[in-house]
């Protein structure tokens, strides 16, 4: 049995909701813990430029190599439950993978990419493979997020995070492990780190010690607070976007366009994007019946495959109006913001 600390009030639990509320909110409480734990660790490099900012947004990427002062720092706080389950799985995964690799492996070794700068752009591989050469970096995705990885391959961003460890160790080959959290189900993605990859990397490298000498200037890579995650756990939040702009709340990214100019110019591309939407819609409607019309047989074909998920129901929603006049009663409805349109001016 547990004591009470001295001066606490007992904990009373006298229904299965105090037991259920306790556990809920504990598990929050234990996410925010381990995230806190984690970047009491990363002491001073928590703000600072590593290797896993090479490929992200290149103005956090520039104020981390100029070192400014963080305006939001405490977004880094928080559950961060996906980070903190790739995590989970990094610690149990990557020694096991070490061990049974034929030949010396060695997992989370920190490596260091001298830039020409007196503290060079640090890092942790995921695994050095040293009879191959390799640097295997493990990401962990959502469900049915393997099949992108599949077709498209690594993204940019991971690109060019594990091309700075491979320079970092002069590597042979780079290899990219996706692993679906939810399964179990991998991808394994290699490329041989050829000069045409190097000099791609240090492109990113030069680009981002350019734009850190006015980092307020660098090209923004995300979309900005409740359109990016990046966005919204960004220690220059305000910095970037204003010092209205407020994490998972849209409307900062307003200040982009100050002149009537700039809001036409937007308008336009509003509306070049809704139409190639609309125009995308169409063909994606298209080639769906081509592929898998006419009772063709869902299975793999060439690369790609198709299958359809189980049969699902939804609200009828002119039979719920239709019921609810016949009792001469209004249903239930809820305030949506007023649907844009743009036109040209005639």
């Amino acid at each position: 049995m547990t004591e009470e600390q001295p001066g606490q009030p007992e904990t009373v639990f006298g229904s299965a909701d105090d037991v259920a509320a306790a556990v809920d909110r504990a598990v929050g409480e234990a996410f925010a813990h381990v995230t806190a734990e984690h970047q009491t660790a990363r002491g001073d490099s928590l703000f600072a430029l590593t290797m896993s900012g090479l490929g992200g947004c290149r103005r956090q990427a520039a104020y981390r190599l100029a070192a400014t002062e963080p305006t939001d720092p405490d977004l880094v706080a928080g559950e961060h439950r996906t980070a903190n389950l790739g995590t989970a799985v990094h610690r149990i995964l990557l020694p096991a993978l070490a061990h049974v690799l034929p030949g010396p492996a060695a997992a989370e070794a920190p490596v260091v990419l001298q830039d020409g700068s007196a503290r060079g752009v640090p890092g942790t591989t995921d695994l050095w493979w040293e009879p191959a050469r390799a640097v295997i970096d493990l990401k962990t995705v959502g469900e049915h997020k393997l099949d992108r990885v599949l077709t498209r391959g690594e993204s940019p961003e991971h690109r060019k995070q594990v091309g700075g460890y491979a320079l970092a160790k002069d590597a042979r080959w780079v290899v990219w492990l996706y692993l679906d959290r939810s399964t179990g189900c991998h991808a394994v993605v290699v490329e041989e780190f050829g000069p045409a990859f190097r000099a791609e990397v240090w492109e990113r490298v030069w680009e981002i010690q350019r734009l850190a000498r006015d980092p307020d200037f660098a090209p923004r890579d995300e979309h900005g607070p409740g359109l990016s995650y990046v966005c919204d756990g960004c220690p220059w939040l305000r910095r970037c976007w204003g010092r209205d702009a407020r994490t998972g709340v849209r409307g900062a990214q307003s200040h982009i366009a100050m002149t009537d100019p700039q809001v036409e110019t937007a308008l336009g591309m509003y509306c070049a994007h809704r139409d190639e939407e609309s125009r995308h819609k169409k063909l994606k409607n298209f080639w769906r019946e081509v592929a898998t019309g006419g009772g063709r047989k869902p299975g793999p074909y060439g690369k790609w495959r198709f299958y359809f998920t189980g049969a699902s129901s939804r609200l009828d929603e002119k039979r719920v109006r239709a019921d609810y006049a016949e009792r001469e009663a209004t249903p239930p409805t809820r305030e949506e913001t007023g649907r844009l349109y743009v036109r040209p001016v005639k």
